[in-house]
């Protein structure tokens, strides 16, 4: 087992963006490619390709971005679980009073077995 686990937050935030923004370019590239008229592209060999690709991407896009917004939604989540740990954590933590904590040398001394005095 590892000995320290450490979420970075911000980290985390900015990988929920870059999924959507992953899930927004191939949108927008797939919907010019497919604004693209017969011709404007290039060859017709380049022009059919094109096509066949912005017609077989249109499906897997939609798939794709489903996929994303489920695994953007579940970041998200785990990113709001963190900081409200966090949070807790530290609200805990602020409530300890250091006056309340007694030396551990005090404690011990108080459970030392009394050996000169007794039964003697």
């Amino acid at each position: 087992m590892g000995d320290y686990f450490q979420v970075d937050l911000d980290i985390l935030g900015r990988m929920t963006s870059s999924l959507q923004e992953a899930g927004d370019q191939m949108d927008a590239a797939l919907r010019q490619l497919g604004s693209v008229e017969g011709g404007q592209i290039g060859t017709s060999a380049l022009d059919s390709s094109a096509h066949h690709f912005q017609s077989t991407w249109h499906y897997g896009l939609g798939q794709l971005q489903q996929v994303i917004k489920e695994t953007d939604e579940g970041v998200k989540a785990a990113h709001d679980a963190y900081q409200q740990l966090d949070q807790a954590i530290k609200q805990a933590m602020d409530k300890v009073d250091s006056s309340v904590v007694t030396p551990l040398g005090a404690g011990i001394d108080g459970l030392r077995p009394d050996l000169a005095g007794g039964a003697a």
